[in-house]
């Protein structure tokens, strides 16, 4: 498929908020490209300041995953935070919150949405600059890097020890998790969404995707968001 633009991915955001994973890749594929005729019908409608909004806050340019190492074949980061869970569509948020608690602050994803001081939202949820303006100009001891890659350079990053976000394509709508591990087979994923959870009485993840889907799901048919994931480091 044909990637579509900045500004297309920023109206994307804008316009889709019911969540719900695609059962297999042919429905994916479909509610993709439904998605996004939707998308282009709707795109005229969008006012010059919305437009302007959207190009503004859309995203850092994402570089190529270059810092690799021999990752093992499995790996779960512990400890980590529990997940918050998401009322509406502050995944952006619950992601944001859920790397301070790793890091050792008081944060709650749902309130910290609802600040006023939370940047680039809209009313379907935020665009995925709002990671680097959190982390490094609101609190500006930490730094974010956002890269695309492969599935072995996404290990690889989580091997390292740190949560690291990703925005995926559930079907309906683009989501942001922060992922917590993987097995030879599987991603594994502490998820804000509380449908998304399928795996119960575990302390690392609440969530098991396998890696075939997950890539689907990653694989976002818009430019420079096509398996991409952030990483977040402190100072």
């Amino acid at each position: 498929m044909k990637k579509i633009s900045l500004f297309i991915f920023a109206t994307l955001l804008f316009l889709l908020a019911s969540p719900s994973y695609a059962q297999n890749p042919e429905e994916q594929q479909d509610t993709q490209e439904d998605a996004i005729s939707k998308l282009m019908t709707m795109l005229g409608n969008m006012t010059d300041e919305q437009k302007a909004y959207a190009r503004a806050n859309w995203l850092v340019a994402p570089e190529p995953y270059v810092n690799s190492h021999d990752h093992p074949a499995s790996f779960v980061i512990r400890p980590n935070p529990k997940p918050d869970t998401q009322a509406n569509n502050e995944c952006a948020a619950c992601a944001c919150a859920y790397l301070l608690r790793f890091f050792g602050e008081d944060a709650d994803g749902v309130a910290l949405y609802q600040q006023p001081t939370f940047p680039c939202k809209y009313s379907g949820g935020a665009y995925p600059k709002c990671f680097k303006i959190l982390f490094e100009e609101q609190r500006q001891n930490y730094t974010t890097a956002y890269f695309t890659g492969t599935v072995d350079d996404l290990k690889n990053a989580i091997s390292k020890g740190t949560p690291v976000i990703t925005l995926v394509f559930t079907g309906k709508t683009l989501h942001y998790v922060p992922v917590v591990g993987y097995d030879e087979s599987h991603f594994f994923i502490q998820d804000s969404v509380e449908t998304y959870r399928n795996v119960a009485d575990n302390d690392a993840y609440n969530e098991s995707v396998d890696i075939d889907l997950f890539d689907r799901m990653w694989n976002i048919p818009i430019e420079s968001c096509q398996r991409l994931f952030v990483v977040v480091k402190r100072m």
